[in-house]
């Protein structure tokens, strides 16, 4: 029995993508494009490109189109370990820069994603973050400073989940995460050194505890992920 048309409409694209006749920001044939093409229903095309989407070849945005990503790093959201961890087991050399970190008192926002009275200190630290050298992600990340005290620029250099679980011995137990596609803004451009407009994927991410308390909320913009759904995940 021959591959399904869907299978055959992933591996054009594939090949367009790994062939170097669409690269990374360019859009791939529209889904009506693809239809006439290989003679099949939007509804077939779709699946294929759900499939690319999920394998980290394509992006899709609203009112656009599917846009080709690039880079082949990915977030695992079925995990909790941190970008540190799931880097290293993917044989990737991790680094950080550490961009800022200072003291804010909790507005509605930060209150309301902490579990924090307004006023409250909280730390907010801003990172991107390297793969490879390659900077893959601008992070800006806010933690109950009643939680972590003691948290220095160093710590905050390397694997915060590291610091939390094995420094000051709390399990980390879920992730609730919002995920989209959008485009660069100018100051994500300047973080990650992109010279030109290009595809996002934006993680709106309240992480917890195994009893259940917040420890941390954080926006994460990488370049070249690959994930566009919403979950609740746990270890």
């Amino acid at each position: 029995m021959g591959q399904p048309m869907y299978k055959i409409i992933e591996e054009y694209v594939k090949n367009l993508i790994d062939s170097g006749k669409l690269s990374q920001g360019d859009l791939i044939p529209s889904e009506n494009q693809l239809c006439e093409e290989f003679n099949v229903t939007r509804m077939t095309v779709r699946s294929a490109l759900s499939n690319l989407v999920k394998e980290g070849y394509i992006t899709r945005r609203r009112g656009i189109g599917s846009i080709v990503l690039g880079g082949n790093i990915y977030d695992n959201i079925s995990s909790v370990s941190g970008f540190t961890k799931e880097m290293k087991s993917k044989n990737k050399e991790v680094s950080n820069i550490l961009i800022d970190i200072k003291v804010l008192e909790a507005d509605e926002e930060l209150s309301k994603n902490l579990s924090l009275n307004l006023g409250e200190n909280v730390w907010e630290i801003c990172r991107v973050r390297l793969a490879d050298k390659k900077k893959v992600s601008y992070m800006v990340t806010y933690m109950p400073v009643k939680l972590f005290p003691n948290l220095t620029k160093k710590d905050c250099e390397d694997s915060l989940y590291k610091y939390i679980e094995e420094d000051c011995g709390y399990k980390i137990a879920i992730a609730e995460r919002e995920v989209e596609a959008i485009i660069s803004t100018k100051k994500l451009e300047e973080q990650l050194d992109l010279n030109k407009k290009e595809p996002i994927l934006y993680i709106k991410q309240v992480s917890r505890f195994d009893n259940g308390d917040v420890f941390e909320y954080s926006h994460t913009y990488h370049y070249g992920y690959t994930l566009t759904l919403s979950a609740v995940t746990k270890q």
